[in-house]
């Protein structure tokens, strides 16, 4: 679990370090992270694994993302969509929707 934990520790600051284009070259982030070279390509490669769009530029002497990308790894509360709300709770926000909509045209469903 140790090494587990260490991955991803090792994945979250390479992240940071991408976002502010603050890597430099494989050998100046290794010793930024005190790992070795070996270490640091591994950990590179588990990231591209699970889809991280990594280059290594020569031109910049750093690593970058070839596009947008945010970094997660945990679990999160999810927001849900209106239809994953509907189908949580059977419709009933639509219900209440069309119960407000009646009542502001006087109408009312109570009898």
């Amino acid at each position: 679990m140790a090494k587990l934990t260490k991955t991803i520790e090792l994945m979250e600051r390479i992240d940071k370090m991408i976002a502010r284009k603050a890597t430099g070259s494989p050998q100046e982030l290794a010793e930024r992270l005190n790992i070795s070279r070996a270490s640091l390509h591994r950990v590179i490669d588990v990231m591209k694994f699970f889809g991280a769009p990594i280059e290594y530029r020569i031109s910049s002497q750093s690593y970058v993302y070839t596009c947008d990308v945010a970094f997660y790894c945990g679990f999160y509360a999810k927001k849900l969509s209106g239809e994953e709300l509907q189908a949580v709770n059977g419709g009933f926000a639509k219900f209440k929707t069309l119960t407000n909509i009646n009542t502001m045209q006087g109408l009312s469903l109570k009898k």
